[in-house]
């Protein structure tokens, strides 16, 4: 499958296209970013950042939520999670290891959380 690449700011890039591995990845980062019920056309679609920025802040709780989250993409298994919070920017650094695909791979995403 082939698909519109998004762009390092989540622009449509029309010049380019991703693989189905390339869109599975897209799809991590778009569930991420988006907060829970944001989306109009799917309300259950996003990560509930409910844990993510709170002043007792719990890394179990957090990496949890962005677990629980990616579980909206059946294509992913999730081995691990490691959230590392920026209180001062109000932003969270997620790293990630996966399977995608029967693949593993790592990625981190940045998620504003203010």
């Amino acid at each position: 499958m082939r698909d519109i690449c998004l762009d390092d700011t989540g622009d449509l890039d029309f010049k380019s296209v991703v693989t189905q591995s390339e869109e599975v990845m897209q799809s991590i980062r778009i569930i991420l970013e988006t907060k829970l019920g944001e989306f109009i056309g799917d309300p259950e679609l996003g990560l509930d950042r409910t844990d993510l920025m709170e002043k007792n802040f719990d890394a179990r709780y957090a990496s949890q939520a962005i677990h629980d989250a990616l579980g909206q993409d059946n294509r992913v298994e999730v081995i691990s999670v490691d959230v590392i919070p920026d209180f001062y920017r109000r932003t969270a650094s997620a790293k990630l290891a996966l399977i995608v695909d029967g693949e593993a791979k790592e990625t981190e995403v940045q998620l504003n959380v203010g």
